[in-house]
C-alpha cells in the first residue's frame, strides 16, 4: 500500500509511554489510514515490544523495525529507508499528540515547498506528582533554566532555528542526505543546519501542538542535560554553524567557575572577581526561581535554586567532556570527505 506519511517512532525501553503515543497517533484529525508507522526499537529490555505487538493485532499500518545503532539518528534513517511516503513525521515515544499535531505538520509542509522541516509547541507536563517532576516541568518553560527556544516558551508562527521532533519532505531528505549515524545526540542541530544551507526554512506553527513529560528527578534531569551539552561539544568538530549563542553560555559559566578558582588559587585579587561572578549568577537564579515560584507556588522556590544550577553545570560540563570526546568525530568527518 502507498502511504502518504511517514511516522518514525524511535524507541528504548519506553513501557511506560508507547501506549499512550500510539493511542495518540491514532486518534489524529489526520487520517491513520494514510500512515506508515514505523516504531523503531533500539533493543528494549522492558515490555516496550510486547505492548506495540498488541497495536499490530488491529492495525495492520504498525510496524515494529530493529535499530542495532540504539541511538535516534539511526532510527530515523532505518524509517526513511523502509518507507516510499513523500513526507516524513519524527515523533519521541516519551510524549503524546494532540489531534491536530500530525495534520498540521503535513498542511506546513505542503503551504510551501521551500519548508525544510515544520513543527510545533511542547506542553511540558511533569511524569508524576514528586516535587522534582513538577520542579522540572516549571523549569522548562523559563528562558533562565533552558533558553529561550520558540516552542518551550511559545511563540507566534513562523520561520525559527529549531523545532522538536519534525517533519519532513522527502524530496529535501534526498537533497541534503539522512541524519549522520555517528551522533548520539544534537543530531537534530546538524540537521536543521543542513537544511537552511540547502535554501529551506524551518517552520513553527503553535497549533501543532504536543505534551512532553520532563524528567522525573534531579539527576535525571542533570544526565539529560550533561548529554545534552556534550552533544554541543561534539557539534563543534562536525558543524558550528549549528551551534547557538544559548548553547555556549552553560559552557561560559562552568568555564568561569574552574577557571576562576584555579587562578584564585594563583593570584589572590581573582578571589574576588570569582566570588563577584558566582554572586551576580546566584542573584539572577535566585530572581527566576522567585518569579517561577511567585506563579507555581513557594514550595517551588528552593528547589528550582537548586535545579537551575545543577541544570546549568551539567549542561556546561558535558559540553567540555564532549570538546575531547568528539574529537574522533572530525577524524571520521575527514575521513568521509
Amino acid at each position: 500500500m502507498m502511504y502518504k506519511t511517514a511516522v518514525i517512532i524511535p524507541t528504548l525501553n519506553e513501557e511506560k509511554f508507547i501506549a499512550r503515543c500510539l493511542d495518540s497517533v491514532i486518534c489524529q484529525s489526520y487520517p491513520f489510514e494514510d500512515m506508515d508507522v514505523m516504531v523503531i526499537d533500539g533493543g528494549s529490555k522492558d515490555r516496550t515490544i510486547e505492548i506495540v505487538r498488541e497495536y499490530q493485532k488491529k492495525y495492520s499500518n504498525i510496524r515494529v523495525l530493529n535499530n542495532p545503532g540504539r541511538i535516534q539518528s539511526i532510527a530515523f534513517n532505518i524509517g526513511i529507508q523502509s518507507s516510499t511516503a513523500p513526507y516524513i513525521v519524527r515523533l519521541d515515544a516519551h510524549a503524546l499528540y494532540k489531534p491536530y499535531y500530525i495534520e498540521g505538520c503535513i498542511k506546513g509542509l505542503e503551504g510551501d515547498s521551500k519548508r525544510g522541516n515544520v513543527g510545533g509547541q511542547w506542553d511540558i507536563q511533569p511524569q508524576n506528582d514528586s516535587l522534582w517532576a513538577i520542579t522540572n516541568a516549571i523549569l522548562n518553560y523559563s528562558k533562565f533554566g533552558i533558553g529561550g527556544a520558540s516552542y518551550r516558551i511559545g511563540a507566534k508562527a513562523g520561520d525559527v532555528d529549531t523545532v522538536p521532533f519534525g517533519s519532513f519532505p522527502r524530496t529535501m531528505i534526498e537533497k541534503i542526505g539522512d541524519m549522520r549515524d555517528d551522533l548520539p545526540r544534537g543530531e537534530d542541530n546538524e540537521f536543521n543546519s543542513r537544511i537552511k544551507r540547502a535554501g529551506y526554512s524551518i517552520y513553527f506553527d503553535p497549533a501543532i501542538e504536543c505534551i512532553y513529560y520532563a524528567r522525573p528527578t534531579l539527576k535525571a534531569s542533570c544526565r539529560q542535560m550533561y548529554a545534552n551539552g556534550e552533544s554541543i561539544g561534539h557539534l563543534f568538530y562536525v558543524d558550528r554553524d549549528s551551534i547557538g549563542l544559548r548553547h555556549m553560555i552553560p559552557l561560559i559559566f562552568v568555564v568561569g567557575i574552574i577557571g576562576g578558582t584555579i587562578l584564585s588559587l594563583v593570584f589572590f585579587s581573582f578571589v574576588y572577581l570569582l566570588l563577584a561572578g558566582l554572586c551576580l549568577y546566584f542573584l539572577c537564579d535566585f530572581v527566576a526561581s522567585l518569579l517561577a515560584a511567585k506563579e507555581h507556588g513557594w514550595k517551588f522556590l528552593l528547589p528550582l535554586f537548586v535545579m537551575f544550577f545543577c541544570v546549568h553545570f551539567s549542561y556546561g560540563w558535558g559540553t567540555i567532556v564532549g570538546f575531547f570526546t568528539g574529537r574522533k568525530l572530525k577524524k571520521l568527518k575527514n575521513q568521509i570527505l
